[in-house]
Formats: structure tokens, C-alpha cells, sequence
């Protein structure tokens, strides 16, 4: 799996290999450039939640990003925006792939970290009501949560952002 650290830089993986995404900062709803799409003008986000870093939701016409914690959809004005940083010497650099109950691919992308337990929580996104939806999925609890219509949405099934070569 892997790991993206905030550094305001191309993201490394472990001691040396760079990423081809980067989290970015949004603030009041102004999604940065090369902001990676879910689909429908909505884009993958994260952002800090009782002190955990939780994937979620941000999109153009909204002040906050939207996240799925406790049974509700949270409304965070300052968030993360992930952008794509890469090259694109060779295609795109990464992709969706379905998964669900709690699975998730190899090269899946950790958006977040469960509280206490230090868990990866992965990017995911799923649609409801025929509307795009980034979310997040983690493995113990053998589905994926995300905002919509001001709750969280429990699904069993899902797609996982992945990263291929950079």
C-alpha cells in the first residue's frame, strides 16, 4: 500500500521512490489546479477529524470539503486537495478498481489513518443517487463510508484509487 506524506512536494513512497500525487491545501472551497476527479466536478479530499486524517470530498461551489465520520456528513472549510504531480510520460499514473466488503487493491492509496488504532483508511469513491462520491474505505470494517446528502452512506461496494508507475 501506499503512503503519501503532506509535504507541499511531489510525495515520496518509503526512502526515495516519488509519487505522482500530491495532498495540496484548500481553503473556502478553492480546489487547486490538476485536482484529481472522482467524477462529476467532485474531487478526492481529506482532512483532520477528532485528530484523524479522514478521505473525503471537496468540489467547485462549496466553501467546505464533505466527510463521512460518526453517521454524519462533516462540512471542514480547510482541507487537502489530492492533485496529480506526475509527468504523464507514459499515460496516466493511476486508476480506479473495484473492490468491497473492506477490500482493497494493491497500490491503493492511504488518504487517512483510523484513530487510536493507526489504521489505514483508503480513497475510495462510490455513486449515490447517480451523483460521484470520494469516501473512504477501511479494511476492519469491511465496507466504505461516504458524505451525501449531509450523512454518512455505509456501502458494501466500491472503487479504490490505485496509483500505477510514476
Amino acid at each position: 500500500r501506499l503512503t503519501l506524506w503532506n509535504n507541499r512536494k511531489m510525495s515520496k513512497i518509503g526512502n526515495s521512490v516519488q509519487a505522482c500525487v500530491s495532498w495540496m491545501p484548500c481553503h473556502n472551497g478553492q480546489i487547486p489546479h490538476n485536482a484529481i476527479e472522482v467524477g462529476g466536478g467532485v474531487f478526492i479530499a481529506r482532512a483532520n477529524i477528532e485528530g484523524c486524517m479522514t478521505p473525503g470530498k471537496a468540489a467547485h461551489g462549496h466553501e467546505c470539503g464533505f466527510f463521512a465520520h460518526g453517521g454524519d456528513e462533516h462540512c471542514i472549510n480547510s482541507c487537502e486537495v489530492l492533485v496529480d504531480t506526475g509527468l504523464h510520460a507514459f499515460g496516466s499514473e493511476h486508476h480506479w478498481e473495484y473492490a468491497c466488503d473492506g477490500n482493497v487493491p494493491k497500490r491503493a492509496l492511504v488518504g487517512g489513518y483510523i484513530c487510536g488504532s493507526n489504521e489505514p483508511m483508503y480513497v475510495a469513491r462510490a455513486q449515490i443517487d447517480g451523483d460521484w462520491v470520494a469516501g473512504k474505505v477501511a479494511g476492519s470494517h469491511n465496507c466504505g463510508f461516504f458524505p451525501y446528502g449531509g450523512k454518512e452512506h455505509i456501502l458494501r461496494e466500491y472503487e479504490v484509487f490505485c496509483l500505477d508507475k510514476c
